[in-house]
């Protein structure tokens, strides 16, 4: 980790509230070609759930998962917040429900993409409660492309549908919503002073361009970004919170004295 990053995390003990959040595949968990397959790198959900005990403390897994995979896959316990589907689910609201529109577009689209999987066998199809991810990983270049145009294609005929491009996925949510907003509302709702976000995919960019200007982005791994600072990878993500937890703790424990 730089030393610009440390800096900045170093005077994070006594702001008043803080939340932190962090995506999960990529950031928490290396990609893995098979999506059930992800799992937290050693340390990473220890740190969180460290960090979600301490006083003046929200921690946020917020991801493109559907709610009830991130919670299988995370084993996130009842003081982590979990933001699903982009921001269009959380553990701290009541189901998903679609209106009928909604729901009609869904079961239509749905239809195409299985007919779409005869020409394509390769891709895998996920179904969240208001999106349907097209998995292109693991297969060759051109047939991840060939998939992904298609896909793209049945999706922009149909008014209404988000389309949002990955890392070998490309989702299409019936729903709007993004990690950007879902993330800022849960600041206001838990009187968050600054938020800490931590992702590596096109759909953080989106939660990195609305953060405000005391808030601090991280970037996991290479590419263009508009974070403000970047990590390696999963393992530079642990050594970060356990960072945050160390000064928070500190903070906490000299109030006392």
């Amino acid at each position: 980790m730089n030393d610009a990053l440390r800096a900045v995390l170093a005077p994070l003990g006594s702001v008043g509230h803080l939340l932190i959040g962090v995506d999960f595949d990529g950031t928490l968990a290396p990609l893995a070609d098979e999506p059930m397959d992800a799992a937290p790198v050693s340390g990473a959900m220890p740190a969180l759930h460290a960090l979600a005990e301490l006083e003046g403390v929200t921690v946020a897994l917020v991801s493109g998962r559907a709610l009830g995979t991130l919670q299988e896959l995370s084993a996130a316990e009842g003081s982590i917040v979990l933001i699903g589907s982009h921001g269009a689910e959380s553990s701290r609201a009541g189901d998903l429900a679609l209106d009928t529109e909604e729901q009609e577009c869904f079961d239509s689209l749905d239809r195409e993409l299985q007919r779409l999987l005869v020409d394509h066998p390769q891709a895998r199809i996920e179904r969240k409660p208001a999106a349907l991810v097209l998995h292109t990983r693991g297969m060759p270049t051109d047939a991840a492309l060939a998939a992904t145009t298609a896909a793209v294609h049945l999706a922009d005929c149909r008014n209404g549908v988000l389309i949002t491009r990955g890392k070998d996925v490309v989702e299409m949510a019936v729903t709007q919503a993004d990690k950007g907003s879902a993330l800022l509302d849960l600041a206001t709702a838990v009187g968050a002073d600054v938020i800490v976000y931590a992702g590596d995919d096109v759909t953080d960019e989106h939660a990195f361009a609305e953060l405000r200007g005391q808030d601090i982005s991280v970037k996991v791994g290479p590419g263009e970004t508009a974070a403000r600072y970047r990590v390696t990878n999963e393992h530079s993500v642990v050594v970060m919170l356990e960072i945050l937890w160390g000064v928070r703790a500190a903070a906490l424990l000299s109030r006392q004295l």
